[in-house]
């Protein structure tokens, strides 16, 4: 199967499917609160756009019974999809930071359909992507066979022997200084403590989005395998401070954990997300610290906030039922001190290690993460990690004091 995605200077892109037999139904995911019933208009080809059990398909358009090609207009809205990926990332610069997920069909099992993609953009823009870049990429896939971010804008990439580098061209200098140069040492920092590099050179992408507001500060991010973008917006952004380079360090260091831990997947969308995100905080940490970026103290204070967080937002009820009411403060906190806790006295990085090895090819979940734990760790602590997990605790500080002895 063919995608081929082109970018429009001041309108619609037009998305083409071509695929090598004839079908009569293609699965392009869940609806997402139904924004590509909002922003797809069926154009020339064989089928149309239609919802059902909160999918949306590619069906025959009317009258037809089957079809090996389709075509849409498709408006690049951003659009926040909470925990999934947004389709569509707008940077200052007008470029456009993309996610192929929301392009890629399903097959019946769930697993994302062989796809190859042309991305095409614009007159005098770029399209940009791991190592590739230039007005075109065809016949591409992710080095990875996952779904990828690719951008599409002005911006030229900055490539290092570390990673690949797009930065929205309207950043304050000194966040583009600061990433040039932070984000290659803890990179650097995480291949060592996990002894593995990654099959390709990591890419970063830097958005800014709203700068208004004085003293506002907001980060957003999401990883994929050998990638991460970050989104700054806020007042706060546009003169550097130690609050403002704690929170782009901290961040940028989490979403850089996140490209090691890649190699391990979830066995399913039902396995908390506590493990993986308080993997990556532990693993932040520890990166930090091994890099030179924190003391030893800095680092006791870091975990110590994140006890008080986890601690006041476990009050009367579980980790299982925080994360289920999208408690996210609590999740990362908690899970921060659970992975630290697993990791028992070699280390978060070395469990990770012997984490990833273990579920690289069949996935994990908690009882597998668990029985890890229980070996590094001690009985005692996996089962004060079951109660903080699974029990609603009039006082979660004192299981945490026992897991933290």
């Amino acid at each position: 199967m063919l995608i081929t995605i082109e970018q429009s200077a001041d309108g619609p892109w037009r998305v083409d499917y071509e695929f090598a037999r004839a079908v009569a139904e293609i699965d392009l995911g869940e609806d997402n609160e139904g924004f590509r019933a909002r922003n797809w208009r069926a154009q020339s080809g064989g089928a149309k756009l239609a919802q059902r059990d909160a999918h949306d398909f590619l069906t025959p358009a009317d009258g037809e019974k089957s079809f090996r090609e389709a075509s849409f207009l498709v408006s690049p809205q951003p659009i926040d999809l909470r925990k999934d990926y947004e389709p569509f990332i707008p940077m200052g610069d007008g470029g456009v930071l993309f996610y192929t997920g929301h392009f890629i069909p399903l097959k019946p099992d769930g697993e994302r359909m062989n796809a190859r993609l042309t991305v095409i953009a614009a007159k005098g823009e770029k399209v940009s992507t791991f190592g590739d870049a230039g007005a075109k990429i065809e016949n591409w896939e992710s080095p990875y066979k996952h779904p990828a971010f690719i951008y599409v804008g002005p911006s030229e990439p900055v490539q290092t022997e570390a990673m690949l580098t797009v930065s929205d061209a309207t950043a304050p200098e000194w966040i583009r200084q600061e990433i040039a140069t932070f984000a290659p040492a803890i990179a650097s920092t995480l291949q060592g403590l996990l002894q593995r590099s990654l099959p390709t050179k990591p890419n970063i992408f830097v958005a800014m989005g709203d700068l208004s507001g004085e003293g506002r500060l907001s980060y957003s991010g999401d990883a994929l395998p050998g990638q991460y973008q970050m989104t700054l917006a806020g007042g706060a952004w546009k003169k550097s401070s130690p609050k403002v380079l704690a929170v782009l360090r901290r961040t940028t260091a989490h979403e850089a954990a996140h490209l090691w831990q890649e190699a391990a997947r979830p066995k399913s969308d039902a396995v908390p997300e506590w493990i993986h995100e308080g993997g990556a905080d532990a693993l932040a940490g520890e990166a930090m610290l091994a890099s030179g970026y924190w003391t030893s103290d800095e680092l006791k204070a870091d975990l110590a906030a994140a006890r008080s967080e986890c601690a006041s937002g476990l009050e009367g009820v579980s980790l299982q039922k925080a994360e289920a009411e999208g408690r996210w403060g609590a999740v990362y906190a908690c899970g921060r001190i659970l992975n630290v806790a697993a990791a028992g006295p070699e280390g978060i990085a070395a469990f990770w290690r012997e984490f990833v090895q273990r579920s690289a090819i069949d996935g994990y979940d908690e009882a597998a993460f668990l029985a890890l734990a229980e070996e590094r760790a001690g009985a005692e602590t996996a089962d004060a990690m079951r109660d903080l997990v699974r029990i609603n605790e009039a006082r979660p500080d004192q299981t945490i004091d026992r897991l933290l002895k």
